[in-house]
């Protein structure tokens, strides 16, 4: 009897995120487990760590770059590549996803003096395309979930070796990884995993147990420091491989590759992890999806019918989460630009190695999607993916433009959605206007501190709500019983009150959002979308043109819809100039009706500061400081000035209206999981002033609004 082992881990930490938490990761997990294994150099072992993570560890954390280096030169383990900095290779242009592979297997070779022949496919997102660009980028396998090949029709007992791919004649080894080992390693006993294996291999002849899955399993995850080295799990899985070595080999993945031939070709279908393809799902559909496979569990029919059931696939996180959608069509934006400009013969400048490492950082995946882990409602984590993006864009219009000022208009589907966008930029500032999604601005680029001012996002409905308001109501019955009951799961409710934010929005949280309102409608029920909007502005199509000056650009939307059945007309007019990180906004209403018309309207702003709703941040009414920070609601009666002010100077707002009027400013707050627990995120302030209106029949009110960003 005789099998082999290959374990493989993946190590990774998001692009933008806290410096504490990546040092948290480091010294609870990363060389914690580094230390255990160099003290058995006859465990083999394959290991990959994102490039983000590489270049933290090279400044922060040389030693582990020493341990890893170490280890490489004895042969003990080897090195995979991959994405740079962790894209999900089908969201990002081919060509950038050769450029992310080629920079970190030429890192990997710089740093570990190895030449990475794997790649660890991100989120293990396949889809059948990929093994052309695996190859064409010199990668001979990658490492996938055993879930892949059950879609694929490869039963379990067909899982112990590898396969070979293929995409028009170019070919790449896959490794299956096994759910049994994923699910035991570190959680079982070593002495359980071990029964598992031998069991197998005395049924098979020579079979390969391949595990991958993450690194921070073993220590970073909640409970498994304490488990995996404190309580000394990880020593005792050591030992027991090396008290099994007779018949249980620990192989690297590539020495299989040398060592065996493949079980067979296969053709995998679009794929990712079980969990994934349900977090893709609708939010309905994936509810209905929890039903279904709890009905067949019930059945006791589970493991007969899982390979033939799946979710969604990766790609549906961007029509589930239009927010995730705009960053990656931003994202796509920039890449064409860069394209264009490193194609032009006229462009040779150095700088663009530098505008294209930003690019690319801007493609880190954690903020595109949203599952068990924070992703996309964690804000700092979408502010890093435009930080970068936008600071890309800015090297490139010092490329462009060198010290000249510019106002710069451009009329393009970005988006993908079948209709054109319009985007307004100087040297200091960007505009990004969708007219089909209501004439909204989805986007305001401070390019002088690279941030995305409208980083907000909508606050939806999710699955796992249910589940909030479930243990919460079965925590109300303990303590009124007095009794101390199990946990549902392992995530915990981080405050008091979470239920009370389970609010949501019927429109998308962007800025310039045109809503009327009925008199009487108050702050608190209007943040709570708990109110009737008169108008069917918020959401429909505008119509547009876009004007040219020697001293700037303007784009002019109108719709011409009503208002409680009356007939009325809105028309905005934005100006941006070449100098001034300031635009304004010109609104005329007229009611076109045959009769009288009273209503309040209110053009809605979502604004995202920089470091969110930290205690920097003042909001200033008509000039006179007040105390009022951005955790709460607020609203004064007479408003024509209002500022978010930094207190550290890095970057203000100011808004100036050209009347009096009431307004309101409140937190939107989401309510999203974590691996910890569920809680409360902030992700802007929503601003409303409030446009008092009588207007007779034919006659119009203008209105204007002007916003000017402050540096330093």
């Amino acid at each position: 009897m005789h099998a082999d082992f290959a374990m493989a881990l993946h190590f990774h930490q998001p692009v933008g995120n806290f410096d504490h938490v990546i040092e948290g990761a480091c010294d609870k997990c990363y060389m914690p487990f580094l230390g255990v294994l160099k003290e058995y150099p006859e465990i083999k072992m394959t290991l990959h760590f994102t490039g983000c993570l590489l270049e933290w560890a090279v400044e922060k954390r040389p030693e582990l770059i020493s341990r890893v280096r170490d280890m490489a030169k004895s042969s003990q383990v080897e090195v995979m590549a991959g994405g740079f900095y962790e894209p999900i290779f089908s969201s990002i242009p081919h060509g950038d996803r050769l450029r992310q592979i080629e920079l970190l297997r030429e890192y990997v070779k710089k740093t570990f003096s190895y030449e990475a022949k794997g790649a660890w496919v991100a989120e293990r997102v396949w889809e059948p395309d990929l093994p052309s660009m695996l190859s064409d980028a010199g990668i001979k396998y990658v490492v996938l979930d055993d879930a892949h090949f059950s879609y694929a029709g490869v039963p379990k007992d067909k899982i112990y070796g590898y396969y070979t791919t293929e995409d028009n004649g170019r070919v790449v080894s896959v490794f299956p990884s096994d759910k049994v080992l994923r699910y035991a390693i570190p959680y079982k006993m070593p002495a359980e995993c071990m029964e598992y294996m031998r069991g197998v291999a005395q049924s098979k002849d020579d079979p390969l147990f391949v595990y991958g899955d993450d690194g921070e399993k073993f220590g970073e995850w909640p409970g498994t420091h304490k488990w995996v080295y404190e309580e000394n799990w990880l020593r005792n899985f050591f030992d027991e491989l090396m008290n099994n070595k007779e018949w249980l080999s620990t192989v690297k993945l590539s020495d299989c590759l040398d060592k065996r031939p493949p079980l067979g070709k296969v053709y995998l279908p679009a794929a990712s992890y079980e969990e994934m393809l349900e977090w893709a799902l609708p939010v309905d559909s994936q509810i209905e999806m929890e039903k279904v496979m709890k009905d067949i569990e019930n059945s006791g029919k589970l493991e007969q019918y899982k390979p033939f059931i799946r979710g969604g696939f990766w790609r549906n996180f961007l029509s589930k989460y239009p927010e995730s959608d705009h960053m990656n069509k931003k994202m796509i934006y920039v890449s064409s630009k860069l394209k264009e400009m490193q194609s032009d013969p006229k462009v040779k400048n150095k700088n663009l190695f530098e505008a294209e490492r930003y690019l690319l950082r801007g493609q880190c995946n954690c903020a595109y999607w949203h599952g068990v882990f924070g992703g996309l409602y964690l804000f700092h984590l979408r502010r890093a993916i435009y930080h970068n993006l936008i600071k890309s864009e800015t090297i490139m219009d010092s490329v462009r433009y060198k010290r000249k000022d510019f106002c710069e208009s451009v009329i393009r589907d970005i988006d993908a959605d079948g209709f054109d966008e319009v985007v307004l930029e100087n040297k200091k500032l960007s505009l990004y206007f969708s007219p089909r999604e209501g004439g909204i601005l989805k986007e305001m680029d401070s390019k002088e501190v690279c941030h995305n001012l409208i980083n907000s996002l909508t606050r939806r409905k999710e699955a796992y709500h249910g589940k909030i308001l479930e243990k919460i109501a079965q925590s109300k019955e303990e303590e009124a019983s007095g009794e101390v009951g199990s946990i549902h799961d392992g995530i915990q409710i981080a405050e008091a009150g979470l239920e009370e934010h389970l609010t949501y929005d019927w429109y998308n949280r962007y800025s310039l959002i045109d809503h009327f309102l009925a008199p009487g409608v108050d702050i608190d029920d209007f943040s709570k979308c708990i109110y009737e909007e008169h108008g069917d502005f918020v959401g429909g199509a505008y119509d547009f043109e876009v004007k040219k000056s020697n001293s700037g650009r303007t784009v002019i939307m109108k719709r011409n819809g009503t208002v409680r059945g009356k007939e009325t007309l809105v028309k905005k007019r934005i100006t941006l100039g070449k100098k001034d990180p300031a635009f304004t906004v010109e609104y005329t209403i007229t009611n076109k009706a045959p009769e009288g018309a009273e209503f309040i309207f209110a053009p809605e702003l979502n604004i995202t500061m920089p470091d969110a709703d930290s205690d920097r941040y003042s909001l200033i009414f008509n000039g006179m400081e007040d105390n009022i920070g951005l955790g709460g609601n607020a609203e004064n009666s007479s408003v024509q000035d209002l500022s978010i002010k930094d207190g550290r100077g890095e970057l203000s707002i100011e808004m100036g209206l050209s009347e009096k009027v009431k307004m309101w400013v409140f937190p939107v707050k989401t309510v999203s999981q974590s691996e910890r627990a569920y809680e409360l995120n902030y992700q802007s302030s929503a601003i409303l002033p409030l446009v008092m209106l009588k207007l007779s029949p034919g006659k119009s009110h203008k209105f204007k609004l002007q916003v000017r960003l402050h540096h330093g």
